[in-house]
């Protein structure tokens, strides 16, 4: 093996990825030195590292071998975004670059057809100064578009994939200026929304809505990665639409007349209001704040654990909720995604170990899985297992 060469595009897959040799050695738990090392073709590298290497980059492996690698305009879109990221956010972005692909590759394997992009809804929308009102005003023709009226969504992410986004967490760090999401057009796939994987899970919703603004006024836009503390007026239009969106305002007024409450001045009402339309505690604070629907100053709200309330006032409350355990894999990536790979290692279309590296588990678990999805299909419909809970 030429390691002269192979050092080479180590370097280029880096300078690729926007990451600096310093970077990318933290995120490899080696030292800069020994990184050197590999790009300059002094110091043999094993396949357990190419493969890291890899994954961080977000190249494929055969991008190590080969001298030009043609590289698409969504993923070059993203790659231009990248060099204000943190070193968690610019791994994050080749994490879901790397994810993206995988997607790709179980259409193509299996046979199933592209989604590509339906037309979107409305005329993007280049002016920008928008008022509250005129804000207002579009979150209520979304809402209309969808035929969803006042309802809450308290599942955002499977209403996002049911009008053709590709949803998906990644990690992208946990400092206020990293990225809360992301949102591009991939020309086969359609609208790809990434949320990131580090902030708290309650944050997720507001983070959708956000991406959805995007998706429904913004797509004539390569790429568009989000911060919550940019005050672009672009994000702070998808701020404000994501507001009134989850939680229109004439919806909670109603909820609040429907329960003679005035104004809420209790936490339980609080959490009580979060739960019916689907968002976090603060985001609820926010909109009764913004209508004038706190009868207390909202300092006196602020200091409960709304999870831990949520849960002695009734409410089902998972594990990861309180950050105790990792988010499980049906909420990382697409239902598409999970489908995809599970029809391809039932069918022979790929192995169950290429299955099980896609999906980020064990063979083992891959394997029970793939029995109880068998059982169920065999099953009467009202006998199947469920086995995305």
């Amino acid at each position: 093996m030429d390691y002269t060469r192979l050092g080479l595009q180590l370097r280029r897959a880096r300078e690729y990825a926007r990451m600096t040799q310093e970077e990318a050695a933290t995120q490899l738990g080696i030292t800069p030195a020994a990184l050197s090392q590999y790009e300059s073709g002094k110091r043999r590298i094993n396949a357990l590292m190419l493969e890291r290497l890899s994954r961080l980059y977000g190249v494929p492996l055969t991008f190590f071998f080969r001298e030009e690698i043609a590289r698409p305009a969504w993923e070059e879109a993203l790659r231009a975004k990248t060099d204000t990221l943190s070193i968690r956010g610019k791994a994050g972005i080749g994490r879901l670059i790397e994810r993206v692909r995988d997607l790709e590759y179980l259409y193509r394997v299996t046979g199933t057809p592209f989604p590509g992009m339906s037309h979107p809804p409305f005329e993007p929308l280049h002016h920008q100064g928008f008022s509250e009102h005129e804000v207002f005003e579009w979150a209520e023709k979304a809402r209309r578009h969808f035929d969803v009226g006042h309802a809450p969504l308290p599942d955002v992410r499977s209403f996002l994939e049911r009008q053709g986004y590709h949803v998906f967490m990644v990690p992208l760090g946990q400092q206020r200026e990293d990225l809360s999401g992301l949102f591009f057009i991939h020309p086969e796939l359609g609208p790809i929304v990434a949320v990131n994987e580090d902030h708290h899970i309650a944050r997720r919703p507001f983070t959708l809505a956000h991406e959805l603004a995007h998706g429904l006024f913004h797509y004539d836009r390569p790429a568009i990665l989000c911060r919550s503390s940019d005050q672009d007026p672009l994000e702070r239009f998808a701020d404000r639409f994501a507001s009134h969106f989850l939680v229109p305002t004439e919806a909670l007024h109603e909820w609040l007349r429907d329960r003679r409450i005035q104004k809420a001045e209790r936490p339980e009402e609080v959490v009580h209001l979060a739960r019916y339309f689907g968002v976090s505690y603060l985001m609820m604070l926010r909109r009764l704040r913004e209508v004038q629907g706190l009868g207390v100053p909202e300092e006196q709200l602020r200091s409960v654990k709304p999870v831990a309330l949520a849960k002695s006032l009734g409410y089902p409350v998972a594990p990861y909720e309180f950050g105790d355990q990792p988010l499980p894999l049906e909420e990382r990536v697409p239902r598409i995604y999970l489908d995809l790979a599970y029809r391809g290692a039932l069918e022979g279309q790929i192995s169950v170990s290429r299955a099980a590296e896609l999906l980020g588990v064990s063979d083992i678990e891959l394997e029970e899985r793939l029995e109880q999805l068998a059982e169920a299909q065999a099953a009467p419909a009202t006998e199947a297992l469920e086995i995305y809970a």
